[in-house]
This record gives structure tokens, sequence and C-alpha cells, in this order.
């Protein structure tokens, strides 16, 4: 089947990423700026383009508090959306799954609330969601709404990983007992959700289910587990909704009953301290991960590396053609050299994936935990041209994914870094800055690309942002520079439609996504990822993340 996602980029849809590969059907990934769901017939045509036949709308308007006062957004984006979809799944036959909230209800039962208990919505979100549930039945006669609850993930902002960062900066605090629901860990939603889409076929008339894990608690109740699950010294304080003030009025008791959807199709319903553990020791092991591996040795390694590179620089040296016919210096390798003996050193445990070392196979790979990924001079071509925009990159990968990088530029003495969860920085004339992604203009956007691959697909790519924006700015640079220019804010979009490896963009991705942008694959959408069995990227673009 072909499934799409939209809003791909929350919570929910970076935990069906997750579990994809359990799944043998094509996903389509779309955030809004590939699909905007409140646009009608761009929604009409992206479904019917792509032969969509299952469509799981996780794009929704979801700042309570902010929709009282931008009611016409909430509700473009939570009824006209979801609408939209409806519509077009109507068109063209497809299984439509839209999420709901259980902010549809007042809060006043003092039972868990079934699927046809009366809806009275007490806010601007809870309507606007209400809305998009009552279009959906009305337009899409094989659809499911799935409402969820206190929605949690090992992604984005949410609860758990606000009070894991309070309670390592705080002492106590306090939060609401009497706002009774349960947690809902994404990932089980997702998984959810695609035990429904297996079975479809149970589902003849529009229907709605409830979904979160089992058990209830309070707000407060759900602080407190994470602080004693997550070892921290914070106390957590009960206290009563008046004493803390929101504009939009949240339900007391939102617990909902989960027997339909257990019954009908036999989804699992886990316990939510099981599932808050769990992430919570994901998240945790994570950092524990990142503050192991102190970014200062690997500054000065890549340092280090640099003045080797310098030295060969200001003179004349030979240059050699390796086996993909890419340009070889004897400064690739002496920097090399220094930056496997500085690794070695520092952290003998870890293994090093460089371009200049025989690689392991993966048979080896697959099975490293962590992992160094090296390019000890990034941009040959330019180092040979004596331009200057050449660099040393080394990145720490942790289950796929960059955690930690490092970039320096020899020439300018310029170092980027940045951990997970941290933010990225630049150090230049002794004087470190937080890097921050740049705020989208219309008016005016800039494209970096690579000086020696702008190629046909690049050039097409540019041409079609000129309907994004009012006037386009080329800006060239060379090596991993590019994604430098998009973290510090001196540019919009990197595109890169050109081949690359692994160790080209692992440092790169890292310090763009702690500035703020995302590091995606051009034709699904999907998280560019490391460690893989085939070394060479796909195409990927470099963007702001929403």
């Amino acid at each position: 089947m072909n499934i799409l996602i939209t809003g791909s980029n929350g919570q929910l849809g970076q935990e069906i990423l997750q579990i994809e590969a359990n799944h043998p059907h094509t996903f389509f990934y779309t955030r809004k700026e590939d699909l905007d769901i409140t646009d009608e017939n761009a929604v009409s045509d992206y479904i019917g383009k792509n032969d969509i036949e299952v469509i799981i709308n996780a794009a929704a308007y979801t700042a309570v508090d902010k929709a009282e006062s931008e009611e016409k957004l909430a509700f473009l984006v939570n009824h006209k959306g979801p609408q939209n979809l409806a519509k077009a799944a109507k068109q063209n036959n497809a299984f439509l799954v839209h999420i709901s909230t259980d902010y549809v209800f007042d809060g006043q039962g003092t039972a868990p609330y079934n699927e046809d208990h009366i809806t009275k919505p007490l806010g601007v979100y809870g309507r606007s969601k209400r809305a998009g549930e009552e279009a959906i039945l009305a337009e899409a006669p094989h659809s499911v709404i799935v409402r969820t609850s206190w929605l949690y993930s090992r992604f984005g902002k949410n609860f758990v990983k606000t009070m894991l960062h309070l309670g390592e900066k705080r002492d106590e605090l306090n939060v609401v007992n009497d706002q009774i629901g349960c947690p809902t860990f994404a990932g089980d939603l997702a998984e959810a959700i695609m035990h429904i889409v297996e079975q479809k076929g149970k589902i003849s008339q529009p229907e709605i289910l409830h979904y979160s894990n089992q058990g209830k608690c309070s707000w407060y109740d759900f602080a407190d587990f994470i602080m004693k699950e997550g070892g921290l010294n914070c106390t957590i304080h009960p206290i009563p909704t008046k004493d803390y003030p929101t504009p939009a009025q949240r339900p007391a008791y939102s617990l909902m009953s989960t027997k339909k959807i257990k019954e009908k199709f036999n989804v699992a319903v886990p316990e939510w301290k099981k599932s808050a553990a769990f992430v919570i020791n994901h998240l945790l092991s994570k950092t524990e991960n990142m503050e192991a591996i102190p970014v200062e040795p690997i500054i000065e390694i890549s340092i280090k590396a640099g003045a080797a590179i310098l030295e060969i620089y200001k003179r004349d040296f030979k240059i050699e053609d390796k086996e993909d016919k890419s340009p070889l210096t004897e400064a690739d390798l002496a920097a090399n050299a220094v930056i496997v003996d500085g690794l070695e050193k520092h952290f003998s445990e870890i293994p090093i994936m460089s371009e200049e070392t025989k690689q392991a196979p993966y048979s080896e790979r697959k099975n490293w935990t962590l992992s160094w990924c090296v390019d000890p001079l990034d941009g040959t071509k330019e180092f040979i041209k004596r331009n200057g925009e050449f660099t040393v990159n080394i990145a720490l990968i942790s289950e796929g994914q960059p955690i930690l990088g490092v970039i320096y530029v020899p020439v300018t003495d310029t170092v980027y870094y940045a951990k997970k969860y941290q933010g990225a920085f630049k150090i230049a004339k002794g004087k470190t800055t937080k890097l921050q992604i740049k705020e989208r203009d219309t008016k005016k956007g800039q494209l970096v690309a690579s000086r020696s691959h702008l190629n046909d697909e690049t050039k097409a790519f540019v041409e079609k942002q000129k309907e994004v924006f009012d006037e386009i700015e080329l800006v060239p640079a060379g090596s991993s520079l590019k994604f430098c220019l998009v973290a510090e804010g001196n540019a919009d979009i990197y595109p890169r439609l050109a081949p690359t490896m692994e160790w080209d963009t692992a440092a790169g991705q890292i310090i763009a996504e702690e500035a703020g942008a995302e590091v995606i694959v051009y034709e699904t959408g999907k998280p560019l990822t490391y460690n893989r069995e085939q070394l060479r990227n796909p195409m990927f673009v470099v963007r702001p993340r929403l």
C-alpha cells in the first residue's frame, strides 16, 4: 500500500518512521512545506498523483493556549485540513486515519469516556478538533478517527522532555494535581494505528476509536514519576489548577475507555508507567552517551588535523586519483593520521569510519552502538583550487544518527560544533556564539549550493523555489561549509542533489539540526541516517524545521 503521513515532522509522524521497516508498504512523509493540508487542490493532486491508498493525518494545530487568540488559524488547520483530506480520500477510494484529542470532552465526567459520549469542548483548540471530526464523519465513508491524550515521544517538544530538562536545573516544581487523564506514548499509538491500517477491511463506515495507554494519573503524578524514574533530585509539589491559570481551560477529567479498540482490532494497550519508563531511559541513555564524550578533545584533534593540512597547503603537493576518481592529496592522509591517532588515544573503545581508511564490513558495522564518522579533508577539490573552503569533519554516530559533530575550517581558524539537545556553536576569533537558522522570509530566499556540483537537478530545484520566494540568491560554497551557512543563518536551504558519502555530511547534519534545521532525504522526506550498508548518501535537503 501507498501510505501518506501528514505532519510527519511531529511526534507521531517520527514514531511511525521508527516502525516503518516492520510494515512492507511504501510511505510518503510530508510536512507543511511539502503538502499544505489547508490547500484543497494541493491535497487532491498529491493523493491522486501518488496513488495514495491510506492517509494518516498527524498534522494539527496543537498550541492549546495560543489557539484562544488564533481561532481562525486553528480552525483552518484542524477543520479545513481534515475536510480536504476526507474529500480527497473519498475521491480516490483511500482509507483515512485522523488523529483527534480528549479535549473534545468537557471533563465533567467521573468514568472513562466511550466513543459515543456527548462532546462538549471547552476551548478553541477542542472545538476546532471536534469540527475536524465532524467533517470526516460527513465526507469520508472509509475512515477512522482515533482520539488520544497527553501525547509524548522520543522526539520534538513534550511534557517528558520538559520535566527532564527542568528536573536537572531546579530543586522543586509545582504541577497541577486535579486534572486526571492518561499519558500516551506516541510509539504505542503508532503501533496501534498501523494495526488498524492492516485491518482496514473491518471498517465499513466512519468510526471513532479511543487510544491512550493503560491506567490513570494527574499531571502531578506523571511529573513525579518522571523525576523518580530519571533519578533526578527535584521535588514535585501538587497544586490546584486555579493556582496555575492558562488562557485555555483544560478538561478536569479526560480519561477515555479503550475497550472498543482492544476488542475490535486486538490492539495492545501498554500500561502508561511502562511506556514512560522506556522513553525516559531512552532519552537519558542518549544523554549519558553524549555526556561521556566531551567535545573539547574533538575540537583539539580537528585543529591539529587542520594544522597538518595547512603545512602542506603552503607548498606544492602531489595529487592522485582514488578508485572513484576523486582526488587524494598527502594532506588528506596527514590529517587522517592525526585524527585516527587522537581518537584512538582518547576513545579507544569507539570504532572509526574514515574516508581515508579501509571500511569495516557491514556485518561488523551493523553491531556498532557508537562510532566515529570522519572526513579528514572535506573539499579536496577546494583545497587543490586553494580557495580556502575545505574543512575537517568529525562526527559521533549513535543508532544511525549523529549526536556530536565538529567542523574545523583551517584557513579561517573557525570551529563549528554541536551536541544533541545542547545546541550548535561557532568559535571564531576567540568568541563563541550560538547558532540559529534565519527566520523565514518569502521575499528573498538564499540557497546554498556546491561550487563543484551544481548539476541540472540542483538548477531545477532552484527554479522550483521561485514558487516560494519572490527572489532567489544562490550562495556558492564548498565542503561542509554549506551546512554551516544554513546553521548560522546565512542561507535558507541547502539542496544536495548530487553524490555524497556519510563522512561528508554527518558533522554538518548535527550542527544544522541543533541550529533549528532538518536534513531529509529528498525523495522521501525521511531523516538522513548513518552507518548504513551502502555508505553513499541519497539526495537530501537541509531546510528549516517547522
